[in-house]
């Protein structure tokens, strides 16, 4: 059987414990707390910008394929419109540029190997 001593609760060395237990105990959730505030805020920010980011680029790629299939000219934008779709396409011809250098590699890579 387990011995059940009774905690003394009247000595001064559990008094001081428990004092400095309260000061910083408080203060350590304090903080925690507020750092999970400010990780929350920093995440919803994060989220928000993300966000935003993809319904841009989601209205870009929209207007791209108009353009692209003759739904609206050139004409009916306006300079801003203009600028974007040129920075699109011109992304849009890098991206295409660099996976057709990745595949001419590749296909020289195989070339090699089947020489060897």
């Amino acid at each position: 059987m387990m011995n059940n001593k009774l905690i003394q609760t009247n000595g001064i060395w559990y008094k001081i414990k428990r004092f400095l237990k309260k000061i910083f105990w408080h203060k350590k959730s304090f903080k925690s707390n507020e750092e999970s505030s400010i990780e929350i805020k920093e995440n919803f920010t994060f989220s928000n910008n993300l966000k935003n980011k993809f319904e841009t680029e989601h209205k870009k790629q929209i207007l791209a394929n108009k353009l692209l299939y003759g739904e609206i000219g050139p004409s009916e934008l306006n300079d801003q419109e203009i600028d974007e779709m040129t920075e699109y396409f011109k992304k849009d011809i890098q991206n295409i540029d660099n996976e057709l250098l990745r595949t001419k590699q590749h296909i020289l890579y195989m070339q090699k190997e089947l020489k060897k």
